[in-house]
Formats: C-alpha cells, sequence, structure tokens
C-alpha cells in the first residue's frame, strides 16, 4: 500500500508525513520517497533508514504537536554513517510536516497512479504545506521532466509513470506489453483488430484504425511509442503520425531494408535527410534475440536505456 493510499485508509488520524525533497551526490534516499508517522508511532514507507531516519521520526512526532513544517538538511558524512558503517557522503533535504485535512489530494494522487494518466502533485511550503494535484493539460508544464524536484519553495512530484504506447498488439507487441509493465511504464495498445485487441493485457487499450488511435491517446513528450503492425503501409503511416508527436522516444520493429525505405519515405516528405529522422529501427539494444520474449527485452532496455540516459544506441 503506498502512502497517499495510507493517508486516505487512515481518515482523519493525525499523521506526520516525512518527503525526501532533495538529494546531492550520494544517499540512499531518493527524492519523492517518504515516510509516514502515526500519532500512536506506526510508521508507513521508508526515507532511507539509518540514523537521519531516527532522527526524522522525532521531528515527525513534534510536527504532530506544534503543525508547524520544516525542511530538514543531513550532510552524510561519518556522524551519520549507517548500523554497517557505510559512509554516502551525499546531502540530503527532508520536509516534515503534519498532515492537514481535508485530504483530499491524497485520494486524487491515489486514483491517478492507478490510471496511469498525466499528473503532478505539487506542495508548496510556508507556514504550512498547500498540496494541488494537476491533471492532464495542466499537469503538463511541470512535467519536461520525469523526476520530481525542488524549485524554490514548491516540490514538484510527477505522480505518472512513463508511457509505453504500443501500436499493434500481435505476439510481439503484447510480449512488450507486459515488460514494460513489470519495468515500471504504463501501458497503452492502439489495435485495429477485434480479436486482437481483446487478447490485450494493458493500462489501456484502444481499439481503432491505428492513426487514428494513436492520435486519441494525445501522445505527450514523456511518452514512448513502440510501431509493431502487420505492414509496411501500416508502419509508414504510424512512424510518420509519431514523429510528429512530441513522443520522447520512437522506434519501430523492422528490417534495416525495411526501415531504410520508410525512413527515406518520410524524409522525402518533410524535406530532411534520411539521417535526420528520429526513428530507431530496427528497434531495441543488438541481444541477438529471435523469439517475440527475447525481442521484446530487447525493446523494452532500449526504453530503460533511453529514459535513464537520454541514449538509445544499440
Amino acid at each position: 500500500m503506498s502512502v497517499f493510499e495510507e493517508i486516505v485508509r487512515r481518515g482523519e488520524e493525525p499523521l506526520a508525513l516525512a518527503t525526501v525533497v532533495a538529494t546531492e551526490g550520494s544517499s540512499p534516499a531518493q527524492q519523492a520517497m517518504k515516510m509516514l508517522v502515526g500519532s500512536e508511532g506506526r510508521i508507513v514507507g521508508t526515507i532511507g533508514g539509518g540514523r537521519v531516519e531516527a532522527t526524522v521520526i522525532e521531528a515527525a512526532t513534534n510536527a504532530l504537536q506544534s503543525g508547524t513544517p520544516e525542511v530538514l538538511s543531513f550532510t552524510l558524512d561519518d556522524e551519520l554513517a549507517d548500523e554497517g558503517g557505510m559512509i554516502c557522503g551525499g546531502t540530503v533535504r527532508i520536509l516534515v510536516e503534519r498532515v492537514e485535512n481535508p485530504r483530499a489530494w491524497a485520494q486524487e494522487a491515489t486514483e491517478l497512479i492507478r490510471s496511469g494518466r498525466r499528473g503532478v502533485l505539487l506542495a508548496d511550503i510556508g507556514e504550512s504545506v498547500k498540496r494541488t494535484v494537476l491533471r492532464g493539460a495542466e499537469a503538463a508544464p511541470h512535467l519536461d521532466q520525469e523526476d520530481a524536484r525542488l524549485a524554490g519553495a514548491r516540490f514538484i512530484e510527477p505522480l505518472s509513470r512513463p508511457r509505453c504506447v504500443i501500436v499493434g498488439a500481435g505476439h510481439v507487441g503484447r510480449a512488450v506489453a507486459g515488460i514494460a509493465s513489470a519495468a515500471g511504464f504504463a501501458v497503452a495498445i492502439v489495435e485495429d483488430r477485434e480479436e486482437q485487441a481483446e487478447r490485450a493485457v494493458a493500462d489501456e487499450v484502444v481499439c481503432a484504425p491505428l492513426v487514428e488511435g494513436f492520435t486519441q491517446l494525445e501522445p505527450a513528450h514523456a511518452d514512448f511509442v513502440v510501431i509493431m503492425t502487420r505492414g509496411h503501409g501500416l508502419d509508414r503511416d504510424c512512424a510518420r503520425a509519431a514523429l510528429a508527436s512530441p513522443a520522447r522516444y520512437v522506434g519501430m520493429l523492422a528490417s534495416r531494408k525495411k526501415a531504410a525505405t520508410i525512413k527515406q519515405a518520410i524524409a522525402a516528405e518533410t524535406g530532411v535527410t534520411p539521417e535526420d529522422i528520429r526513428l530507431h529501427a530496427p528497434i531495441g539494444l543488438d541481444l541477438g534475440a529471435h523469439s517475440a520474449g527475447e525481442i521484446a527485452v530487447s525493446v523494452v532496455a532500449q526504453l530503460i536505456k533511453v529514459r535513464r540516459t537520454g541514449r538509445g544506441d544499440r
């Protein structure tokens, strides 16, 4: 159960929330990690453990009484080494606050995460902490970065998982869906054949003509598009639509010859060189894959590489 869900479950019980809002250098804590401390001392979640966590629990207990939020800063030197004696050497800042009523924002955040839709949780830090959940177009200006971050007195926390949009629900597409989901992506599938769409398992399945269905999903900057249709012409049309979108990544299942032909066609239409077409084709990292499962692993590995490093080279 997430901390957001636990806040909802506990109703109006007095609670204190600790959130990692900034880190620098090596640290066991990661931004947006959370720990909930109840009035009876029950704890849910973690901010990395060790002596820092013990200090924050004490601060959270005090916040329950005072109602005054504070941002604690720690330098992880030998004085704050964990029980194993590990010295990280980084710094961490942790917001500690009493969770005030009403707590509708926690319910909104929970529902948004479950839906896989785009959204962001804003925490404006002052004499109190004001939290606001934004969705869709309202959230978009804050989702130019995937990671949570502190901007002045505002903590910006994206709630959405990066989305993998798969165009084509054949056996490889369905395999990609399963592995992408396990890797932390929200998965949307577009398929124009009803029987194939019914076999697809994803957060969202759109059964419609492929380009039309792709457009319905409103691809955004954080999206990863994987094209795996059943025909050359469909691949070309879907690639054209995906490349015209702001999607972060566009890949297509294709041989080198087919990829070159489609890139040349799109380049001729757009007036650029084939080398400037931002299409990953053949798709995936070169693992020597043969089976649908192996190909899916190579594809999702490339998505992860782009997500984490910004590079998709094979």
